[in-house]
């Protein structure tokens, strides 16, 4: 069982569009997201 399932999401910052469609199911216990700061990491949780 999935711990967590994003279906068909769609994701615009300002008139960009970032995700058009986009699925994704996680099913292990940790994942982790790096990136540097301000590059939107936040904003995709």
């Amino acid at each position: 069982m999935p711990h967590v399932t994003f279906d068909q999401i769609t994701f615009a910052h300002g008139e960009q569009i970032v995700f058009d469609g986009f699925s994704l199911s996680l099913q292990e216990q940790r994942v982790g997201l790096v990136g540097s700061n301000g590059s939107g990491k936040s904003s995709l949780l």
